[in-house]
């Protein structure tokens, strides 16, 4: 009757171990897809990171040049990143419209030293000369960010 018991419980055991493996294997699964899919919203947006590329792409493109002034330390920056520059609707705007440039201020002073960019987020339409045409500053919504774009 003691043996009898023993290879219950080491079956009863066993299919515990398989049942709790397989949820962790799905739970994991499921983390990494949904983890991809984040990433590939985000990266939609080919940004580059140096300003002088960006205005020779746009005089060899005939467009104007959209530059993100930013830093990791700044909220809403990053609530920009999370919300607007994910929005489908900016994503194909600025992608059509222009040579796309993100600067962080910490690593990349010069730019914001240049153009007089004393707060965080500041957005700058730069003419294929780099001259300023417009300066967005501050969080935008997508909408709203749609309307001055």
């Amino acid at each position: 009757m003691v043996k009898f018991q023993y290879k219950t419980m080491n079956k009863y055991l066993v299919g515990m171990v398989i049942i709790v493996a397989t949820l962790l294997v799905v739970g994991l699964v499921i983390s990494n897809s949904t983890n991809k899919e984040t990433e590939n919203n985000s990266d939609t947006l080919k940004w580059n990171d140096n300003l002088d590329q960006a205005i020779q792409e746009a005089k060899a493109t005939n467009k104007t040049v959209f530059v993100d002034l930013y830093a990791d330390w700044c909220t809403y920056c990053g609530e920009m990143d999370k919300n607007t520059f994910t929005s489908l609707e900016v994503q194909e705007k600025l992608s059509q419209n222009y040579v796309l440039v993100k600067i962080d201020v910490d690593k990349n002073p010069g730019p914001s030293s240049k153009y007089q960019a004393y707060s965080l987020p500041t957005m700058l339409i730069l003419d294929s000369n780099g001259n300023e045409i417009k300066r967005i500053v501050g969080y935008q919504s997508p909408e709203k960010l749609l309307s001055q774009i």
